[in-house]
């Protein structure tokens, strides 16, 4: 038993230690729109990292995952991120840029998804996370509310007007 304990705790260690070890570029001050596909992978690498750890865990690392993430996204022509206050808390920073990312690295890893198809996995990302570490990033009332909605099936219709409006 104490060995299969200490095997989970180095495994677990070993991963969040993988996780810390890509490091960012530098972007520049001037990208042409064709420059940004040469940082997809950087911000895949932010999104799966702002995505999938702890916010309390290396939080500069976090902060310069959004920043990066931020940066990048406001220029990128290859993706165009829907943000409306029926779906995302605005006034949440933290689950503003989960909602970010969860659209940029679907959007990247699947070229032809629609609008609505990266909402639909944005919002379901950002409640799981939520749910995750809903006392980290603050009870939002909304979230909660979207929760009720996926509970009983009416949040697809709910982000569809979203995203159409």
């Amino acid at each position: 038993m104490k060995k299969t304990l200490v095997l989970i705790a180095a495994l677990a260690m070993s991963t969040l230690a993988m996780a810390q070890q890509f490091s960012l570029p530098i972007l520049p001050e001037k990208l042409w729109p064709s420059d940004y596909a040469k940082y997809e992978t950087d911000v895949l690498n932010c999104c799966n990292y702002i995505l999938t750890t702890d916010p309390t865990f290396n939080q500069p690392k976090h902060q310069e995952c959004a920043s990066f993430l931020m940066r990048w996204l406001a220029g990128a022509p290859q993706v165009k991120v829907v943000v409306t206050p029926e779906i995302v808390p605005i006034k949440n920073q933290q689950l503003i840029t989960i909602y970010l990312a969860a659209w940029t690295r679907h959007s990247l890893q699947y070229k032809d998804a629609s609008p609505l198809v990266c909402a639909n996995v944005a919002v379901d990302d950002m409640l799981r996370y939520y749910q995750s570490y809903t006392k980290t990033v603050g009870k939002s009332k909304l979230c909660d509310r979207l929760l009720k909605q996926q509970k009983d099936g009416s949040l697809p219709a709910t982000v569809a007007k979203a995203v159409a409006e």
